[in-house]
């Protein structure tokens, strides 16, 4: 194991010296391991020249195999670290709906179970729970998860919101026409989520409740749901709200509904886990306190 990683840090580097920086050796430690790997395999790995190194095309072809499997091992011994930790939990979800939900209500759980460290990890990739490390998270999208514990967690509408100022500007839904749009530009920009696009274009929102004789593209875009969110909060314009996300700010009046249609989503929220989450005590008082939460929206 040790000529091998010495190997992958010195064609990283393409150097020695910095391999042996890292790995906290001399470079002669690091030259003599990647020697009696060539050895060991009977070709050479590196052409050595005076301004440095560089992969011969034995080289090149044993490096991303190299590096997958030590990846693979160093993911395997921290999700090992991970199950023997009571203490930390580590939770996924999207970025909006943490910001914009899940932050805001963190609170309660850590005076509900003080023993438990929350560690939040936001991104719109669908991780791998067991491979990444992960106790537990929320997903958005139309399920089912093999593979993983999934339960519904919460279905979503979708609406007209904007700030109080400008909710007086709308009195009947031909008044759009005269009000910035804001768009959520992330419809487009994650082919993962794109069975719900359509609900976050104007477009097709105005043509469902037969709405004509505009342009609904133009305004604005974010591609980011909570920065949308923001952006209508300072009047900006009007935005398609998504009930959750949308939800606090609806409750502290910096956000209106100027009209009463709603559509469905077409997706909802996801309490996800590994397999045997749920035997792990903190998983499970997580898990509680969320549906608790739910339940008192």
């Amino acid at each position: 194991m040790n000529a091998v990683r010495a190997f992958e840090a010195a064609a990283r580097h393409e150097s020695f010296a910095q391999a042996a920086d890292e790995l906290a050796v001399t470079p002669s430690a690091v030259s003599q391991q990647v020697k009696m790997l060539e050895d060991i395999l009977g070709c050479a790995l590196f052409t050595r020249h005076a301004r440095g190194l560089s992969l011969t095309a034995a080289g090149r072809r044993y490096l991303p195999a190299l590096s997958e499997a030590l990846d693979l091992i160093a993911d395997a011994s921290r999700t090992a670290a991970a199950g023997t930790d009571d203490r930390t939990l580590s939770v996924t979800c999207l970025g909006s709906f943490g910001a914009l939900w899940l932050v805001p209500r963190l609170v309660d759980f850590e005076a509900a179970v003080p023993d438990i460290d929350v560690r939040l990890s936001t991104s719109d990739k669908i991780v791998d729970l067991g491979r990444d490390g992960i106790d537990a998270g929320v997903r958005y999208g139309p399920g089912p998860y093999p593979g993983i514990h999934a339960e519904p967690l919460m279905e979503e509408t979708v609406f007209p919101v904007c700030a109080p100022a400008m909710a007086k500007r709308l009195t009947r839904l031909e008044d759009l026409a005269n009000v910035p749009l804001l768009h959520d530009a992330s419809a487009g920009a994650r082919a993962t989520y794109s069975w719900q696009s359509w609900l976050r274009r104007w477009p097709a929102w105005l043509n469902a409740h037969d709405i004509k004789g505009f342009d609904a593209s133009r305004g604005p875009g974010f591609t980011n749901s909570t920065f949308l969110v923001q952006a209508a909060i300072a009047e900006r314009g009007v935005m398609l709200g998504r009930s959750v996300l949308v939800h606090d700010a609806l409750c502290a009046g910096t956000l209106v509904r100027p009209f009463d249609m709603t559509l469905p989503a077409g997706a909802r929220y996801w309490f996800v886990t590994t397999a045997d989450g749920l035997t792990q005590r903190k998983v499970a008082r997580f898990r509680e306190w969320l549906f608790d939460a739910v339940a008192r929206m």
